[in-house]
């Protein structure tokens, strides 16, 4: 109980404090009790699903993306945190999971997945590829058509809903809200609000060199008080990072990922910061998930 309210009691406590309350509750598999972090009772990851409505109480749709390109997005869930190193091992343990071929269909390839870099259970999940959690997703989904109260409450009777990577879209409205912020939190980055390296370009005094355990800024939340959406890990888009109105799961193309991470100084981390990869982005990204109506 000590140590869960130190990991997120940033007025009291610095970064390198809060990680060793974080480290001791990620110490071993259900230890760390917030909901979205570890296990449901049956096995099934704990996905706290965040409502992105369509528009705001005053009925504006228009949010910004890059460059003041303005667009609009049906309501979507989105995950609170990304999803963990808990989380994604019942994947790789299932009986259906990891090794199903029918989660690989239609991908380009599908490599052998690299072992956790840091293993603490409640951190994200890193050196993941782009098509390992694709297929996340498409077993997640299936999951949910067997036991629905994996879906957010509105997607759980008759209109279903499936379980993807976010599109650039989706995430940048996560972490923008309506308002053309360059953080999550707002116009500026504040010291202590993220994961990042502060040092590297004298952004403030902390950097823990490591993945933190998820949610451990709340002041860094989003308008939906989505948490990590800057800094710890990059998290995987669906779209093809040259052309991004392709978001097709089938191809080779480089995918963009977004957020920056525990290695990137405050600018990487800012809402409007993108890299292209391929490959597992070793123990730099990692990925969440969104759920949406299905077509």
């Amino acid at each position: 109980a000590r140590a869960l309210a130190i990991l997120t009691d940033w007025e009291h406590y610095p970064p390198e404090e809060r990680l060793k309350a974080g480290d001791f509750l990620g110490a071993a598999p259900g230890r760390d009790p917030r909901p979205g972090v570890g296990l449901r009772t049956d096995g099934l990851p704990d996905i706290d699903w965040v409502e992105i409505p369509e528009c705001d109480a005053n009925g504006r749709r228009e949010f910004i993306y890059q460059k003041n390109e303005r667009r609009t997005e049906p309501t979507f869930w989105i995950a609170r945190y990304p999803i963990t190193y808990e989380q994604f091992q019942v994947f790789v343990d299932a009986r259906d999971g990891f090794q199903n071929k029918a989660w690989r269909e239609g991908l380009a390839s599908f490599p052998d997945l690299p072992q956790q870099y840091f293993k603490v259970w409640n951190r994200p999940r890193e050196r993941v590829y782009w098509v390992h959690a694709v297929a996340f997703g498409r077993w997640l989904t299936a999951r949910a058509q067997q036991t629905p109260d994996l879906l957010p409450q509105a997607l759980r009777k008759g209109k279903g809903g499936r379980i993807t990577l976010p599109t650039e879209w989706q995430w940048a409205k996560a972490a923008r809200g309506w308002d053309d912020r360059r953080y999550p939190w707002g116009a500026e980055y504040r010291t202590g609000y993220a994961n990042v390296d502060e040092t590297e370009k004298k952004d403030g005094p902390h950097t823990l060199q490591q993945t933190s355990a998820v949610g451990m800024y709340p002041q860094g939340a989003s308008p939906f008080d989505v948490l990590d959406l800057s800094g710890n890990v990059w998290e995987y888009c669906l779209n093809e990072y040259s052309k991004p109105q392709n978001f097709q799961e089938s191809g080779q193309a480089r995918r963009a990922v977004l957020g920056g991470s525990w290695y990137s100084s405050a600018g990487g981390a800012s809402v409007a910061a993108r890299l292209d990869v391929v490959g597992s982005f070793d123990g730099f990204g990692g990925f969440r998930v969104v759920c949406a109506a299905s077509p």
